[in-house]
């Protein structure tokens, strides 16, 4: 559980070197949803570059080798359709970085650019690890995959909230406020 906290974390805290100025800056407040849709939007590319990375250390049957093409091309379809949210969310956490940037030029980029920071913080020995994290993640369907990393994260990151690139909007459930139902 910790190591899947540690690749959640990892995943999250690869979004902050694409931003730095918003670490400068107020840290920005996304909901549950706007973080799910940038995380759903990145999954192909990270499982891409992780599974590049740590090709050598993992047997030719592990999930993030010979199982990579199926996962990428399942998660896919969803990152296509996250896309609109993420890039609302990205802007929220790139502030004027990004404001004003054609969609269409940073969506390939934003990916790789993702992906490419998780990656290289990756040891060999954490391949082993993190591939079965991805193979117990992989039945899931791509929303629920990324809605546990966002758990996870939020969950591990509360705890050293200036290194997070943002922070998740607190709930009417989190916050102890008791909806009209009457429950919290």
């Amino acid at each position: 559980m910790k190591t899947l906290a540690g690749a959640a974390i990892a995943l999250w805290m690869g979004m902050a070197a694409t931003t730095a100025q918003a670490a400068a800056e107020a840290q920005p407040c996304l909901t549950e949803a706007e973080a799910q849709s940038l995380i759903t939007a990145v999954l192909p590319d990270v499982f891409q570059q992780v599974g590049r990375t740590c090709s050598n250390a993992l047997p030719e049957n592990a999930t993030l080798r010979g199982g990579l093409p199926p996962l990428v091309a399942r998660y896919q379809a969803p990152a296509d359709l996250a896309w609109p949210q993420a890039m609302a969310a990205f802007g929220k956490i790139g502030g004027k970085d990004v404001a004003g940037i054609d969609p269409r030029l940073l969506r390939p980029m934003m990916g790789p650019m993702i992906a490419g920071a998780i990656a290289q913080d990756i040891k060999p020995r954490d391949c082993a690890t993190i591939d079965r994290a991805v193979s117990l993640m992989s039945p899931l369907p791509p929303s629920n995959t990324a809605g546990l990393i966002v758990l996870l994260a939020s969950a591990a990151g509360g705890k050293d909230k200036k290194d997070s690139p943002f922070s998740i909007c607190p709930t009417a459930a989190a916050t102890g406020s008791v909806s009209a139902t009457g429950r919290p």
